[in-house]
């Protein structure tokens, strides 16, 4: 047999497929037809025109023992199926008041600004696709590695370096972007401050190769054109949408006033405001169905018994397609972010105070500055979302079976089928999520001269780990879900921002426009991000 009659045999194996059909695995079914005759156990015997030949589940399952197609599939794929955690955009320090003072007792700020996080964290200290899906995984290698030197043995010529192909895409990571308007109001009576402050803004993310690796991918896999590329990145690699975020409305009190400390205490709260007007500009929308897809080999063979090039591009399309449709479902649970915060209402507490400089020091440069801190721990209300899980490996089930034993073939063939199923397509069940709290510490020099000032400060920013209390699955598929896996981790990020202002007076009203900006110092599940904001204010 040529390698081109090989290759046409793996490409019969394609999946013609429902993709969200029942998740019940009796309603999964393959119509085996093939050319594997000279595989089985008399591989002896003379050769058998396999192209008009019905091929039965005995066939079958000798290749796939040959190839330990069993232990290949006995190894997990997903390490993780969490989402990423993400920063509110209400959180960031750039939108923090840039001065200590406000002449006016009402502010209306209209901020523009531009963020961008450079690698996304999957787990608590990986920013690599590989600590997400078992890419680099040495076992896992070692199956598939093993496999191709047995398939080489039959068919010299196949000579694949597995472990060369997956870490082409190790190091994959998730960037996302976010450009829009921050809107502010303040308005202070007497010694209370209201404020309010929502976003309108467009969030893109994607998953990001460096230029090295996407020629090393061109290189192993063959060039595409700039417009197959840009079609290719906006189904798959690619997902944005444009809307409203949150809302955050922040009451205080002052509490204490002292020449050397201002001390004001009060409450926040963070409203499920947001909504997406549209989507799907430079990417897509992704699905995140519950249910698994329907198999069905039939079209496929019938395809196989009649070769011609429209044939063989029909199974190697739904061959691309079976594996396409798994990958979009990481993409569904990686890329397709809602706005704001999932529906979660947000209840908090915080204090601000603000200490003159020149109470520590004596000069008239210190007259200028004050210290501002704001401490702040904010706790969520339950709400529904849509969470990714895959299933437990059952151990016990590849225990109990002989798939060696050809007299249990169908029984074996269709548990191989469902199992590879399981462990390439992700399943999203609705589910009761109770967010981590967040803790968060804020301080800042602030310099306000005649014309012109200055800001200068930290931001430390920490949440805890998501509660699942219900899954909306049947007991059967929730005893089967790897729960653990499907949980975000601790996150924590420190910052530093800056800004300079600049200010006019008129007869009535004051004006000032800053420009701000913050970078990630250090961060742990959460990812590096920086920020850019040119604020325009006005006091009235």
């Amino acid at each position: 047999m040529t390698m081109n009659q090989f290759f046409k045999i793996v490409l019969m194996c394609g999946l013609t497929y429902t993709p969200y059909a029942s998740s019940d695995f009796n309603d999964i079914f393959f119509d085996e037809e093939d050319d594997y005759a000279f595989m089985n156990e008399y591989l002896d015997t003379a050769a058998i025109d396999c192209m008009t030949r019905t091929i039965d589940p005995q066939e079958i399952m000798t290749i796939l023992n040959l190839i330990d197609y069993p232990s290949i599939i006995q190894n997990p794929l997903f390490k993780e199926t969490n989402i990423l955690n993400k920063r509110s955009l209400l959180d960031q320090p750039i939108f923090e008041p840039d001065r200590a003072v406000f002449p006016k007792n009402g502010v209306f700020t209209a901020s523009f600004f531009a963020r961008k996080t450079s690698r996304s964290n999957f787990t608590k200290n990986s920013t690599k696709l590989c600590s997400y899906i078992a890419l680099t995984d040495q076992l896992l290698l070692a199956s598939l590695q093993n496999s191709v030197i047995k398939i080489d043995e039959l068919f010299p010529g196949f000579d694949i370096n597995v472990e060369k192909i997956l870490n082409l895409f190790a190091n994959m990571t998730v960037d996302d972007r976010q450009t829009g308007f921050m809107f502010q109001y303040m308005q202070k009576w007497h010694n209370t401050t209201f404020r309010i402050l929502a976003p309108l803004y467009y969030f893109e993310n994607n998953f990001s190769l460096t230029k090295e690796e996407q020629d090393a991918v061109a290189q192993e896999f063959g060039e595409q054109t700039p417009e197959e590329e840009k079609a290719f990145r906006k189904a798959h690699f690619i997902s944005d949408k444009i809307g409203m975020g949150d809302t955050r409305i922040e009451i205080d009190q002052r509490i204490l006033k002292r020449p050397s400390l201002t001390f004001r205490a009060g409450i926040q709260a963070t409203i499920p405001t947001a909504f997406t007007w549209g989507g799907g500009f430079l990417g897509s929308r992704f699905a995140k169905p519950s249910t698994l897809p329907t198999l069905d080999l039939e079209p496929i063979f019938e395809a196989f018994e009649n070769p011609t090039p429209e044939t063989e591009q029909f199974a190697l399309n739904n061959l691309g397609n079976f594996f396409l449709d798994a990958f979009d479902r990481v993409a569904a649970n990686l890329l397709d972010t809602k706005l704001g915060n999932n529906r979660h209402l947000g209840l908090g507490v915080y204090v601000r105070t603000k200490t003159p400089l020149r109470a520590y020091i004596n000069s008239s440069f210190a007259e200028k500055i004050n210290l501002t801190n704001r401490i702040s721990a904010e706790f969520f209300c339950p709400s529904m979302e849509k969470r990714f899980y895959t299933n437990r490996i059952n151990e016990q089930a590849f225990n109990n079976r002989n798939f060696k034993d050809l007299s249990q073939a169908s029984e074996n063939l269709q548990f191989l089928e469902e199992q590879t199923i399981e462990r390439l397509f992700l399943q999203a069940f609705t589910t009761r999520i109770r967010p981590g709290a967040i803790f968060r510490w804020t301080n800042c020099a602030s310099y306000a001269g005649q014309r012109w000032g200055f800001n200068l400060g930290t931001d430390f920013w920490i949440q805890s780990k998501d509660k699942f209390s219900t899954i909306y699955a049947s007991p059967t598929v929730l005893n089967s879900l790897d729960v653990p896996k499907a949980k975000p981790p601790f996150a924590e990020q420190s910052k530093v921002f800056a800004g300079v202002i600049l200010k006019h007076k008129t007869p009535q009203n004051y004006f000032f426009v800053s420009l701000n900006a913050d970078a990630t110092l250090s961060n742990k599940g959460l990812g590096n991000d920086y920020g850019v904001s040119l604020n325009f204010e006005a006091n009235f």
